[in-house]
């Protein structure tokens, strides 16, 4: 059989014909001899532009070496898959899964090569990446990069001993400014601490944003026990600077506390407890000294015992935010959020009594109460005629650790009457990864209970496709400090984006919180985001409210 024909048979193979991938055919040298019809679409090069130039050409130089020696073990009879990059005809780089297939005739062996385009997927796992160890409101790496860079310092001072300090840093009540003047600003606020922070910062120092109103710090230890006492001085004095925004001037308060390797820990365990010990007590670096610190510490233990007697009291209610579709505009569940009532101190924010729950432990029963109130409410709703309205209830981390979870969940659920496909659980990214196999374990039992899983705050935590691939979850929520930037953000617009597409190719639901424009609504709705929650459609209402907006939306409820 002549050249030309053999070309001629292994163009009109059907697979060849009529692959949506692009396919070449190469001869002995690695020259391409003709292509399918999908290349031109693919690659941007018209098949003239292709023939009989050597395929290397097209690939970046450090794939070369790869692909040449699958090509030689191809020339042997052995069939490989690979990755490499291979230039468009607009210059651009495209990411590709090559398959080097080779293909036996009478007058030789010629080599196929698959082309599967994965560009996309190649950018969206960058991104995801960049999300994963990186905080997106600050640019500084998060508390992932931080614990990672910390690991690698301690190994490469391990034969020197040579000293430095980790440094912990507390922007304390930093939620009243947020409460007082807005999240816009408590956001300008946190870029401004850490633009102070990474203008101090020397080539062998390392800045990360550890939580909402938490920063971290790596340097090198001046010798001097005095120089190294002025340091810390110094950051304090450059962090507590007033900061103008919209035109007021806000003053921090600061609380820092630092650790010295080797002296005060040979391992990032012990290192982060020590700074994390000398920060929560008074200390030099603390604005809150004396008699100011003693009524603060007065009125903690007064939220705590009164938080105590709430539940007994009654006094806690459950605030509901409407969750709309956001192609039809139907309102279709809500997420339930406690609210507490004190008969002196008035409405008492979540930001100032949660974190106090959590750490007395009555963040369980509190939550218990706020999962059977949403049930209950929930199946009245629906048995006045509202549709099939499904209610989202957080579960804390410490209820998640609780051994019997499963079984008061079933409880409520049963006792209730909930049909367990309206309730919704929200875990966050933290508490997924605190241990996987249990967090497993117990969703897929939550599942097999007819109960969807939702993902809330995606994005500022570990954002991992790993998990994400592992973890039996129906939902993601994204977070609202992506959402808020969105129309003005190129880089919160993209994550957006990136988080849409990627969840929609995993099959799972979206959900965008934080929702408060037009704008807003419209990018979402462009980028094909399912759901949506926020100021835009409605504040989180208490039970009466809440009923007056499912009646004004009866004719449109699923």
């Amino acid at each position: 059989m002549r050249f030309a024909e053999v070309l001629t048979s292994a163009a009109e193979q059907p697979l060849f014909a009529m692959s949506t991938d692009a396919m070449l055919l190469l001869d002995s040298k690695g020259c391409i001899q003709t292509v399918n019809p999908a290349v031109p679409g693919v690659t941007g090069y018209r098949q003239t532009s292709l023939l009989h130039k050597t395929f290397v050409s097209f690939l970046e130089p450090e794939h070369i070496c790869a692909f040449s020696k699958g090509f030689h073990e191809a020339m042997q009879g052995q069939a490989s898959t690979q990755q490499a990059q291979f230039r468009h005809a607009d210059g651009h780089m495209q990411f590709f899964e090559l398959r080097i297939i080779p293909w036996t005739h009478d007058a030789g062996r010629l080599v196929y090569i698959v082309m599967k385009d994965m560009t996309e997927l190649k950018l969206a796992s960058q991104m995801i990446h960049h999300i994963a160890y990186h905080d997106t409101l600050t640019g500084l790496s998060n508390r992932t990069m931080f614990q990672i860079e910390l690991t690698r310092r301690i190994a490469a001072f391990a034969s020197s001993r040579k000293p430095f300090s980790v440094v912990l840093i507390q922007l304390d009540r930093f939620q009243i400014i947020t409460d007082s003047l807005g999240h816009n600003a408590g956001d300008l606020l946190i870029k401004m601490v850490s633009e102070r922070l990474e203008g101090y910062l020397s080539d062998d120092e390392h800045v990360s944003r550890m939580g909402s109103n938490e920063f971290a710090m790596l340097y090198a230890t001046p010798e001097e026990a005095l120089r190294a006492v002025e340091k810390l001085d110094s950051i304090y004095e450059r962090l507590t600077r007033p900061y103008q925004v919209h035109g007021e001037a806000i003053y921090l308060q600061v609380r820092m506390g630092s650790a010295q390797y080797p002296r005060d820990g040979e391992d990032m365990t012990g290192l982060l407890r020590n700074a994390a010990m000398t920060r929560s007590v008074e200390c030099a670096w603390d604005v809150v000294q004396g008699t100011e610190g003693r009524h603060r510490a007065a009125d903690r233990l007064a939220l705590e015992n009164d938080l105590r007697k709430a539940l007994d009291r009654g006094e806690f209610e459950v605030y509901y935010q409407p969750q709309y579709e956001i192609h039809t505009n139907r309102l279709t569940g809500m997420e339930a959020l406690v609210r507490w009532r004190h008969p002196e101190r008035g409405l008492v924010t979540p930001g100032e009594f949660i974190p106090a729950a959590e750490e007395t432990g009555l963040i369980i029963p509190i939550g218990e109460w706020v999962l059977r109130e949403a049930c209950e409410q929930t199946k009245r709703w629906q048995d006045m005629g509202y549709g099939k309205l499904t209610v989202s209830v957080n579960l804390s981390i410490r209820q998640f650790r609780k051994m019997n979870l499963i079984g008061d969940i079933y409880r409520i659920v049963r006792e209730t009457g909930m049909d367990p496909a309206c309730l919704e659980l929200e875990i966050t990214e933290s508490m997924a990864m605190e241990d996987m196999n249990r967090v497993i374990r117990k969703l897929e039992e939550l599942k097999q209970l007819g109960i969807r899983i939702s993902m809330d705050d995606f994005g500022t935590g570990y954002s991992s496709l790993h998990y994400l691939k592992k973890i039996p979850i129906h939902k993601l929520k994204i977070d609202q400090s992506f959402i808020r930037d969105i129309a003005s953000d190129r880089d919160s617009a993209a994550i957006v984006a990136t988080i849409i597409a990627m969840a929609r190719h995993l099959k799972l639901e979206v959900v965008a919180e934080g929702v408060e424009t037009a704008e807003d609504l419209l990018f979402l709705k462009e980028q094909q985001c399912g759901k949506a929650q926020g100021y835009f459609f409605s504040k989180p209402l208490p039970v009466k409210e809440f009923e007056m907006l499912l009646q004004a939306s009866r004719p449109v409820l699923v």
